[in-house]
């Protein structure tokens, strides 16, 4: 167990709880063993919030000039952070991830690929089925709820208030792509992948959004 991890996580669960008031739906569809956590991105921060609500340890990639720096390096690597230096799907990057799913970790990647400038979700890139079809790892599809309005990206500092939840969705399995063609299969993934994020927004919205 990394004591210093679940610290530091459990820290940002309070933070959020009360100040943010941190509601999470659907952790009962995390899968056993190795997974790929995708939820939409629109702040800085939704590592903390997956991390807060997943239940487990969680597992992150960041840009590899982030571990530069000395002391903010250590800290980043002892929450789980691996330094890639491109794209989530050049060799390096494939690599790394599929030896964290072998090593049954949940490992965190945000499909877009960029934070959304508005909140809304981008088109899920083809990289994350090709990664999960190369891992046979399933997917957990996720939907954050209000951390755009508490920190986009044009703020320094986040709001001290505002709403969130993180709500996970029933895992897409490798399995039922097996009939189709490496690079078909690569686009149903990715596009039920956002399917099924909007719907998981769409079912948020109809049951949460005008309760307190």
């Amino acid at each position: 167990m990394n004591i210093f991890y679940w610290f530091v996580i459990g820290s940002f669960k309070i933070y959020f709880c009360l100040f943010h008031r941190l509601k999470i739906y659907g952790r009962e569809n995390i899968p056993k063993g190795s997974a790929i956590i995708a939820p939409n991105h629109t702040s800085f921060f939704d590592p903390p919030i997956i991390a807060a609500s997943c239940g487990e340890e969680a597992t992150f990639l960041a840009k590899s000039s982030l571990f530069k720096h000395f002391i903010f390096g250590r800290l980043i690597s002892w929450l789980n952070a691996y330094p890639v230096s491109g794209t989530a799907q050049d060799i390096s990057s494939l690599k790394l991830i599929g030896q964290l799913l072998k090593e049954n970790k949940k490992v965190v990647i945000f499909p877009e690929g960029i934070r959304s400038d508005d909140g809304e979700l981008l088109p899920i890139k083809s990289g994350i089925g090709m990664l999960a079809l190369r891992a046979n790892a399933p997917i957990v599809p996720v939907y954050i709820h209000g951390a755009f309005e508490v920190w986009d990206k044009s703020r320094k500092f986040p709001k001290p208030w505002g709403k969130v939840a993180c709500v996970f969705g029933k895992p897409i399995n490798m399995k039922d792509f097996e009939q189709f063609g490496k690079k078909e299969a690569q686009e149903k993934i990715s596009q039920a992948t956002e399917n099924e994020i909007k719907a998981l927004k769409a079912w948020y919205i109809k049951h949460y959004t005008k309760k307190s």
